[in-house]
């Protein structure tokens, strides 16, 4: 009888102190969320509950007349995530249920509700996000500054797994990749910036080529002729092929001219005359760039001009200019048909001393050193 009687006091005993033992609750762990940064996903967490009909049934979470951090969203499974876009402690009400209705059976839903706090602070984010840093030139100087979007924070800079090209080194205080590259080829390589309280960082993964100096061979002056075909072909050296040419802003090539982006050739047939100063630039693969400025000068096309000879005397002494405009230096002139005694001479300067008189007609070509000619007939008068 009295082992009846105990036995019986240890199953009321039971009935009172495992409900409250296995009330659903939640764990120790959901009190300490992390802290999360604004602009950078917030790190995997979930909330979690103990007790109840779990863990063998789901647990399911759901706010409670309030909302998660802005930015933030909390699943029914107690995940955490998305992206801070505040900072701030925000506070809000969670309901932690058993799952209901539930799959089982033996179990009974029971729910209970918390306030919780999330800290978000102020993200750290290094502002260059591009793959690739700007290119440098082997034994040149080469200096970039990484900055973050926190201005005025203390930081130290650091090189987390690779390592910068031979010859450059990262300030840890300013961010500062500088130095004198020694060595050709491509970095890879991931610069971390972390605050001094160690609560805030971000990474980013570079990379960095070495290439020749990118230099442009061009003759700086050229001279084209109107109404005949004009080319300049620059070339470019170094950096990392292919290149890109282009005309700075503001520059004008001369009426009739036009820039092979891919070649760098200037070419065509100017139709007017006149000068332009011209700044070429060149662009390789990886952004280097170098430039050189042109001065491009566009003469009228050489012509001779009409005009009537002054007569001349068999014996005597005889000058005259014949009229030319336009062309390029240097000149040739050729004179056919005029007396015996008579030359042509540079500049068009008709000299001698005619030996014979008669009426003449004098046959004269000009060339210039561009290729450009230009002939006309005229009629010389020797007296006796």
């Amino acid at each position: 009888m009295r082992f009846f009687r105990v036995v019986l006091g240890m199953c009321l005993l039971a009935l009172v102190v495992v409900p409250a033992a296995f009330a659903i609750r939640f764990t120790d762990e959901s009190f300490s969320p992390p802290t999360g940064q604004t602009g950078k996903p917030f790190p995997t967490w979930s909330f979690t509950g103990a007790g109840g009909c779990g863990p063998a049934l789901p647990y399911q979470y759901r706010l409670l007349q309030s909302s998660a951090p802005p930015g933030l969203t909390i699943d029914q499974s107690g995940l955490v995530h998305g992206t801070p876009t505040q900072e701030g402690e925000f506070g809000f009400w969670l309901e932690l249920s058993d799952e209901n209705p539930p799959s089982a059976a033996w179990c009974r839903p029971e729910t209970a509700q918390r306030f919780f706090t999330i800290k978000i602070v102020r993200g750290l984010n290094i502002t260059y996000r591009a793959s690739s840093l700007p290119a440098g030139a082997v034994n040149a100087a080469y200096n970039f500054q990484l900055t973050t979007d926190n201005p005025g924070a203390s930081l130290v800079w650091s090189v987390l797994t690779g390592a910068l090209p031979s010859g450059l080194n990262i300030d840890s205080t300013t961010g500062a990749i500088s130095g004198t590259p020694t060595a050709l080829g491509d970095w890879t390589f991931k610069i971390q910036a972390k605050d001094t309280s160690g609560l805030r960082s971000d990474v980013q993964t570079y990379t960095l080529s070495i290439v020749q100096p990118l230099q442009i061979s061009s003759p700086k002056t050229k001279v084209g002729e109107v109404g005949l075909p004009f080319q300049l072909g620059p070339t470019a050296n170094g950096g990392k092929p292919g290149y890109t040419w282009s005309i700075a802003a503001g520059s004008t090539l001369p009426a009739g001219l036009a820039l092979d982006a891919n070649s760098g050739a200037i070419s065509g047939t100017p139709t007017a005359p006149g000068k332009a100063a011209v700044k070429l630039t060149v662009t390789d693969t990886v952004g280097l760039k170098s430039s050189v400025d042109l001065s491009l000068t566009v003469v009228p096309r050489l012509l001779l001009a009409k005009t009537t000879l002054r007569a001349a005397k068999a014996g005597a002494q005889y000058s005259a200019l014949v009229p030319k405009s336009g062309g390029a230096r240097p000149f040739k002139w050729k004179l056919s048909g005029g007396p015996r005694g008579l030359k042509i001479g540079s500049g068009g300067l008709l000299t001698g001393t005619p030996t014979k008189a008669g009426t003449y007609r004098l046959h004269v070509q000009v060339a210039d050193a561009l290729g450009g000619t230009s002939s006309r007939t005229y009629v010389l008068k020797v007296a006796a």
